[in-house]
């Protein structure tokens, strides 16, 4: 799994003007994928798994494209040569305690455009359900939910129980789903009755330490009523009592297509903080540059204000790295309507946008500030992605600014921290570990380390991710062994495989994978 990271850049890298020691750099492109990766998900072996369907193109949807593995280490994609038996364009998906890719819902039917272009009928959802076993390399059936859904979003919560939120309905009348289901893999579905709620598609959940999950006030979708009437308040819903608790709008709350990211928890508090960036104004008019944070430990938690972008962006993704630190790239600072493409052949490498930003940026936490990185090479706009790898770099991918228009190259982010003249090496660490366990790390050096994190293995699509999670865990040291502990609440470590990082001086090594699972005191049951 080892990449030589510390190498001087590899032959033939671009010359940037910022310095890559403070600003980090893009490798040259090397690989791409056959078919668009509207969704990514890094797999506990390392791999890569992108997959898009139909990729929004309607002649694709009786026989959607394969699913691909991108090995980043061997610079190697191979194709999944298995057919589904839906469409998992749109789906909603989260990992599972063991590791396998829990991908739900999909699209059944694309939209008719009538009446001056308005959608009717729209996108409809299916209820299918398919794991993807990074061990086989294959995918399987699970039960199907007990609704349809197009553009949900699904999130694991300390037991391992996942919930599925919102999606458009599988037929008429058309609407977005208010039900809310739960899956477990030993009873399958079952729907949380009292706890329906309109949610816009794809909402940005993420679990809180408490055990709630926080709806961040933002989505990706372009049927906006009724949230134009009231706006999309930030709310959590407690699973156990199925109650939802508002916590109010934005400051600045056109926040179509932005995205939002779970900063990092840290001992001893583990306070648990929300930034929300990008998006825009809704029917996707303006986008803008502004950013918040929400302080979810505070008694009463609102939005507030921090450093604006320096672009304004739709469609931007953001990638939670080691240092706590957050590269947010891609999207665009026009209307995030597809650009004309004239009489293209499908297929075709889409052109330049002018609106593209490709200067992507990092957020630190401390400063509350923004900085600037150096330009990717290719515009990442909607249906794009990006991933933390083990090694430390970034993956992006993807980007189809207009049906039959996918973007297919693959770029990657080399951060500062990977021109530091030396890293950390973990020599040895556990396979399996629980919540309250501690446990011991060796690491090659007696250099003082600084930090020791446990970053979930992350599934991103629609400029989001249930799944980014970052734990930085207490511990001592005695020479070149740590003694480390895991924290009790498993609602700050959902059960499943993490990438272990130490970090001297904000330098991180190599992360190792491990398996958090989840002891529970007898008679405690999170989800009820």
């Amino acid at each position: 799994m080892d990449h030589p990271m510390n190498m001087p850049p590899p032959e033939g890298m671009t010359p940037q003007s910022l310095d890559p020691r403070e600003a980090g750099q893009w490798e040259p492109i090397q690989h791409h994928f056959r078919w668009l990766p509207v969704h990514t998900a890094l797999l506990h072996t390392g791999k890569v798994l992108a997959f898009g369907g139909s990729a929004n193109d309607r002649q694709n949807l009786k026989r959607p494209n394969p699913a691909e593995l991108f090995d980043p280490v061997a610079g190697t994609v191979t194709t999944v040569n298995q057919s589904l038996s839906a469409d998992p364009f749109c789906s909603g998906h989260c990992f599972l305690p063991d590791g396998r890719l829990l991908v739900a819902g999909g699209t059944r039917n694309y939209d008719v455009q009538r009446f001056n272009k308005v959608p009717l009928p729209p996108f409809t959802g299916h209820p299918q359900v398919f794991l993807f076993d990074p061990l086989s390399e294959c995918w399987t059936r699970a039960p199907d939910m007990g609704n349809s859904r197009w553009y949900p979003s699904l999130i694991a919560l300390g037991d391992g129980t996942v919930v599925a939120f919102a999606g458009l309905s599988g037929g008429p009348p058309w609407v977005f789903s208010r039900t809310i289901e739960t899956y477990s893999s030993r009873t399958g579905w079952a729907r949380l009755d009292n706890a329906e709620r309109w949610l816009p598609l794809y909402p940005r959940v993420h679990l809180m330490p408490d055990a709630r999950i926080l709806y961040a006030g933002s989505y990706n979708t372009h049927i906006t009523f009724p949230f134009t009437v009231k706006g999309f308040p930030t709310g959590t819903l407690d699973v156990r009592t199925r109650l939802w608790n508002d916590i109010g709008l934005p400051k600045q709350s056109e926040r179509e297509e932005g995205t939002t990211t779970l900063l990092t928890f840290t001992p001893p508090e583990y306070a648990a903080r929300v930034l929300l960036a990008g998006g825009g104004l809704p029917q996707g008019t303006e986008a803008i540059a502004s950013a918040e944070i929400l302080d979810y430990s505070a008694p009463d938690p609102v939005w507030r204000a921090v450093s604006s972008m320096a672009h304004a962006r739709y469609h931007c993704y953001s990638v939670l790295l080691p240092d706590r630190t957050v590269l947010l790239f891609g999207g665009k600072s026009g209307p995030h309507k597809g650009m004309a493409m004239g009489d293209m052949p499908p297929g075709s490498p889409p052109p330049q946008d002018a609106d593209a930003v490709r200067q992507p940026e990092i957020f630190d936490p401390a400063t509350e500030d923004w900085r600037p990185a150096p330009d990717m090479a290719v515009d990442r706009v909607y249906h794009s992605g990006g991933l933390l790898l083990p090694d430390g770099r970034v993956i992006t991918t993807g980007s189809n600014p207009a049906p039959g228009q996918n973007e297919l190259r693959i770029e990657i982010y080399r951060p500062a921290y990977l021109y530091a003249s030396a890293r950390p090496e973990i020599v040895h660490s556990p396979y399996e570990i629980s919540n309250g366990d501690e446990f011991t790390i060796e690491v090659s050096s007696a250099s003082p380390i600084d930090v020791v994190s446990l970053m979930r293995q992350a599934s991103t699509t629609h400029c989001f991710s249930t799944d980014q999670r970052a734990v930085e865990l207490e511990f001592t040291a005695v020479g070149r062994r740590l003694r480390v502990r895991v924290p009790e609440n498993v609602n700050l470590l959902p059960p499943g495989w993490y990438m272990l990082f130490v970090l001297s001086q904000s330098v991180p090594s190599v992360a190792k994978f491990v398996q958090v699972s989840c002891r529970l005191p007898p008679g405690t049951n999170v989800q009820r």
